[in-house]
């Protein structure tokens, strides 16, 4: 290769000479006016080193040239010519240099080849190694390969950034120094800052339906009704994935049934329910919080029995709120098709209130009072199994004892998915209370079925 040719194209490419003859251990980055300065003070020492440089060249071409090359020039070897093109990143110089260092220390080389191309690529890469870690500024370019993530086209080019801040540096300070300048530019370096959501947000409406007729000589008899039942349940739950978790979840259900038969009512209530539960959780090992769970309900509507004008129940009549302390149990199998959350509290206050006064006195309150206060202990246990990609079943198991009496409801609800907007609805409600007791002595055991069929829909 002509010595005059090669010295024209490297000189030509100052950066890279001016990265040769740069000491290595130099560590803050040179402005313009300094890098020009420096390089005007050593041109001949960059003359030497080009001098240097090409005579090795010369020598690698003449070797390559008795063993398999026979061109002329010697940019036709590729393990060399990346030292003379336009500053790359290389994804081959990268590999063969973390390559080269083993597991316990020693030497290996990732292609298998001849001596003379390992010692040629040995050289060439040491010179694009300092220069990727010692002066990454000059580097213009970087080897994107098939399947390769490409920054340009894959992220920049979808997400617009929010804050462009860019941070110049000028030689106008007053000591003739690099004095920095912080300026906002419309062409940045397209940094994204978000903040991390860790909030999340989830709401299921459902509108149901069931009429039945009987007609007046039905063989069987019967009566003809008509029921309209709407449910909403709306989540806000926070989880940092570290320590804290924070869950709230609103459930309202009111559903009306008709009655022919009932002279006192044309309208009665067969589900009312509101319902607010907020647990905030520390986490102590994978799956177990230290929790504390606050679990308030009430009604919407007043509560009638069948030709009976009397209010059984009412808006904040009775309205229960308990408040435990203890340790919660969270578990998702890998497939999420069964969640269960468990919360064992040893230590809970419960208050029931009565608004009503023609209520005073009931739903185990003293004559004559408002409020009972109660301590005990409860277990609050709430699943979601998704059987077959039709049907899931959501359920709630609520225990609270004060050690002298007993409150236990199981809540089941089977929905069975038509479409996406429409299923069926099957709601289970077995309670046991012994609060509210008999003459006799007997406990209470009630139940709660309702079947239903409408629109179901998930936000």
């Amino acid at each position: 290769m002509c010595m005059n040719r090669l010295l024209t194209v490297l000189l030509g490419r100052i950066a890279l000479l001016t990265l040769l003859v740069l000491p290595v251990q130099a560590q803050q980055p040179l402005t313009q006016r300094q890098l020009n300065r420096l390089v005007a003070a050593n041109i001949d020492s960059i003359q030497q080193k080009a001098q240097f440089y090409a005579a090795g060249l010369d020598t690698l071409t003449l070797q390559f040239r008795r063993n398999q090359y026979v061109a002329p020039n010697a940019l036709t070897n590729p393990y060399y010519a990346s030292l003379l093109t336009s500053t790359t990143l290389y994804n081959a110089t990268l590999q063969r240099t973390i390559g080269r260092i083993g597991r316990h220390g020693e030497r290996r080389w990732m292609l298998p080849s001849s001596e003379l191309v390992y010692q040629v690529c040995d050289a060439s890469d040491r010179y694009l190694t300092m220069a990727y870690t010692t002066y990454p500024w000059l580097v213009a370019h970087q080897e994107v390969d098939e399947g390769t993530l490409n920054v340009d086209t894959q992220i920049r080019e979808s997400v617009k950034p929010e804050i462009t801040l860019t941070e110049r540096f000028t030689d106008d300070g007053p000591d003739g120094g690099v004095q920095p300048q912080v300026m906002p530019i419309e062409d940045d370096m397209d940094i994204v800052v978000r903040k991390p959501n860790f909030w999340t947000f989830k709401t299921n409406f459902s509108l149901m339906f069931t009429q039945n007729y009987v007609s007046d000589n039905w063989y069987k008899g019967g009566e003809s009704h008509n029921a309209l039942l709407a449910a909403t349940v709306i989540e806000a739950n926070y989880n940092n994935q570290r320590k804290v978790t924070f869950d709230n979840k609103l459930e309202m259900k009111l559903g009306f049934q008709s009655s022919h038969n009932d002279k006192e009512h044309k309208y009665k209530t067969n589900s009312d329910l509101i319902r607010l539960t907020n647990k905030l959780g520390l986490r102590a090992s994978k799956h177990w919080y230290y929790t504390m769970m606050l679990q308030s309900w009430t009604q919407f509507y007043r509560g009638y029995k069948s030709d009976d004008p009397a209010i059984y129940s009412d808006f904040m009549s009775p309205f229960e709120s308990l408040l435990s302390m203890g340790m919660d149990y969270q578990m998702t199998t890998k497939n999420n098709r069964f969640k269960v959350n468990a919360t064992f509290s040893p230590m809970a206050l419960k208050l029931t209130y009565v608004a009503r006064p023609s209520l005073v006195g009931t739903f185990g309150i003293d004559e004559g009072k408002h409020t009972k206060w109660e301590m005990g202990s409860n277990v609050t246990i709430n699943y979601a199994w998704e059987i077959t990609k039709n049907i899931k079943w959501a359920g709630r198991i609520y225990y609270f004892t004060d050690y002298n009496k007993t409150q236990v409801e199981w809540e089941n609800t089977f929905n069975l998915a038509i479409n996406k907007y429409l299923s069926t609805r099957l709601f289970l409600y077995p309670r046991f209370d012994d609060s509210r007791r008999s003459e006799s002595g007997e406990s209470y055991f009630q139940f709660n079925e309702l079947l239903s069929l409408g629109l179901n829909v998930n936000f």
